[in-house]
């Protein structure tokens, strides 16, 4: 019985990784002005003006399938004049960067899921003055646009990192977006039939960008969840605090 037991358990930590799992640097693809500033750490935009990146995870994912994709995302210092933000997108092709500027990588790819971080206000786009969290398709960036959104979010430009958890459940068709453990934004959508006429395999990645005004951009992968997602999530104070502008990844 004690053997049987036994070999029971390692068959579930052997099977157990393709549950959860760390993505390796050589999963992504990097676009733009993306670099690798150390191990699950990129960064997509330096402190400068008209600067752009990407970085797309190489293999699809299945929207028939649940799946939580977990980071760790810095949006920069400068508060009062940093810009643009970054956008967690959904494309069936993969390796993709759109325009600059309020653009934010995303503006421009179709079709698409973008869950847009905005850092700065663009009021002819509808943006209210605080950072905003919105769900936007086909690389539409004007608010009026939006599947859901603008939520006001704390700020986040200040210097630190923040979880970001982007979860999917096919068989309620809901999107939402956890950061620092609280879930801000959510959407209930087709996005098989609706967006991406009935393709179900998209590949997913952020992009980020700066205009005249700028900020670093950063982001660590940290856990992918195939299967129903974890709920235990992380809280802000459960995050490792940087110093200037570093990044490093974190998993539980």
């Amino acid at each position: 019985m004690n053997r049987i037991l036994l070999i029971c358990f390692l068959l579930f930590v052997a099977t157990f990784p393709s549950m959860a799992q760390q993505p390796f640097v050589d999963d992504f693809t990097l676009s733009g002005d993306t670099y690798l500033t150390e191990e699950y750490c990129f960064r997509l935009t330096e402190e400068r003006p008209y600067a752009s990146g990407s970085i797309w995870y190489k293999r699809p994912v299945s929207l028939a399938k649940p799946f939580a994709i977990e980071l760790t995302i810095m949006v920069g210092c400068e508060d009062e004049a940093g810009a643009d933000g970054m956008v967690f997108a959904f494309t069936p092709q993969a390796n993709r960067l759109g325009y600059v500027g309020e653009g934010i990588g995303f503006a421009g790819l179709v079709p698409s899921v973008g869950i847009e971080i905005d850092t700065w206000c663009n009021e002819h786009l509808g943006d209210p003055a605080e950072d905003h969290l919105a769900i936007m398709l086909n690389g539409r960036i004007g608010h009026w646009a939006n599947l859901v959104g603008p939520v006001v979010i704390p700020n986040l430009e200040d210097c630190r990192r923040h979880s970001l958890i982007v979860r999917w459940q096919p068989e309620i068709q809901r999107l939402s977006v956890l950061i620092d453990g609280v879930e801000r934004i959510s959407a209930q959508h087709d996005l098989i039939n609706q967006v991406f006429g009935g393709n179900d395999k998209v590949y997913w990645g952020m992009t980020a960008a700066t205009g005249r005004y700028y900020n670093y951009h950063e982001v660590c992968f940290d856990r992918i969840s195939l299967g129903e997602p974890p709920m235990n999530f992380p809280q802000q104070e459960d995050l490792p605090s940087p110093t200037r502008y570093l990044a490093s990844a974190w998993s539980w």
